[in-house]
């Protein structure tokens, strides 16, 4: 293990993509210690997010979704700024399904994404 890099956390996040290719943006994230605690967080949080003032309308019409993610991963500090890194292992999202999430697992997102 890096000694820069804390113990291993989850990292939840609500973020915006475009017609499912991916995400474009973070909105939000939160930190946790266990994987169930992520997922309260994105399950209390996905339902009430608005979309960001600079998404107008128009443009939630060409397929512009909020959606939410769990991951597992560490920060590494012993960096300029400190980041994330995912441990590669597959990953939980979480798509807006009226005042409730639905879940879904998906593999692991490669470090180039």
């Amino acid at each position: 293990m890096n000694p820069d890099a804390s113990p291993v956390r989850w990292r939840a996040s609500i973020g915006l993509t475009v017609g499912g290719d991916g995400p474009v943006s973070s909105i939000v994230e939160s930190d946790h210690g266990t994987e169930g605690s992520a997922r309260e967080w994105v399950e209390r949080k996905l339902p009430r997010t608005r979309f960001p003032a600079w998404i107008p309308a128009a443009r939630r019409a060409d397929g512009v979704e909020l959606f939410g993610q769990v991951a597992r991963g560490r920060v590494v500090t012993g960096r300029l700024v400190p980041t994330w890194e995912s441990e590669g292992t597959a990953v939980w999202h979480a798509d807006p399904a009226g005042d409730r999430v639905r879940w879904r697992r998906c593999a692991a997102e490669s470090a180039d994404s």
